[in-house]
């Protein structure tokens, strides 16, 4: 199991914060470009912010529909570039307001041993 603080601190080249369903075409546009810079370098790591509320499961539903659409068009977008998904995610609370969802080559969770 990695522990929660270390993925909050792990360093990635990008953060987005996505907070409504018209930012996922341009946040997926984003990630597909990393992704296939760092293809075969094997160094792409980004993070992906959604929110979170201790108060309303609603607004918390949205964000897993949220993230659910990004990361289907993240897997069509990839497929359509004819490269391979090789991709490990973690998803985790990263603060009170805010859900994260860490994505990586699955050669940088070396780091977590």
């Amino acid at each position: 199991m990695v522990n929660i603080e270390f993925l909050k601190r792990f360093s990635t080249d990008f953060t987005e914060n996505l907070n409504s369903f018209e930012y996922v075409p341009i946040i997926s546009k984003r990630l597909l470009n990393h992704y296939a810079q760092c293809y075969f370098t094997h160094t792409f790591s980004y993070r992906i912010l959604l929110p979170r509320s201790m108060d309303s499961p609603k607004d918390n539903d949205i964000s897993r529909k949220l993230g659910m659409q990004l990361q289907t068009e993240l897997l069509s977008g990839i497929r359509s570039l004819k490269l391979r998904p090789n991709i490990k995610d973690y998803r985790y609370v990263h603060d009170d307001s805010h859900y994260g969802w860490l994505l990586l080559d699955p050669e940088l969770t070396n780091r977590f041993d």
